[in-house]
């Protein structure tokens, strides 16, 4: 027990050495040694280290340029100007999109063709506003309808479409975005 008292008393005055502030002996006095070897961190100049700036013709030395010395030609383009010509040239891009990721129902998958044609005439009459789309590789027939851009709207008509057809499925497809968003 006493080994241990001994040990944990070693350990702090090791301890509180280590965290001692050094102090650097010339052979003078200890107070007057302390205060010149620590330097205080309010006396460093650092004008050293900031960036200069030369003055432009026209600028004074506020940095805010004189109306009376800048030509109106030199004035540099409103902001709202840049604005419009950035927006116009996203708003052209986004027109020659036509395609997005969606979903589309798919009711049939077989070798019949007039089933599937029959899968057709049937979304054209119990749901004309959503478009079929009969797709063929060879021997199989594949019946899509509707263009849905969100799976909520897909799951609307699934569950009407499932009565009449119960292996349809909702599948990921790339959708047209006008027909899209004229489903609802």
């Amino acid at each position: 027990m006493q080994r241990i008292s001994y040990f944990v008393l070693f350990l702090m005055v090791i301890f509180g050495v280590a965290c001692s502030p050094k102090v650097a002996t010339t052979g003078k006095s200890t107070a007057s040694a302390t205060t010149k070897s620590t330097p205080k961190s309010n006396d460093q100049n650092l004008a050293v280290y900031r960036p200069k700036y030369n003055e432009k013709p026209g600028e004074s030395v506020s940095g805010k340029a004189d109306p009376k010395k800048v030509n109106k030609s030199e004035q540099p383009m409103q902001v709202n100007k840049k604005l419009d010509a950035v927006l116009d040239t996203i708003a052209s891009r986004n027109k020659n999109i036509r395609f997005a990721n969606g979903y589309r129902i798919q009711i049939y998958v077989g070798n019949d063709k007039k089933s599937a044609d029959d899968a057709k005439v049937f979304t054209y009459q119990s749901f004309p506003e959503l478009n079929p789309y009969i797709s063929y590789t060879q021997p199989v027939f594949k019946v899509k309808v509707g263009d849905f851009l969100n799976r909520m709207d897909a799951e609307r008509y699934f569950s009407k479409i499932k009565e009449s057809y119960p292996t349809a499925m909702i599948l990921p497809d790339k959708v047209e975005i006008r027909k899209g968003l004229q489903v609802k």
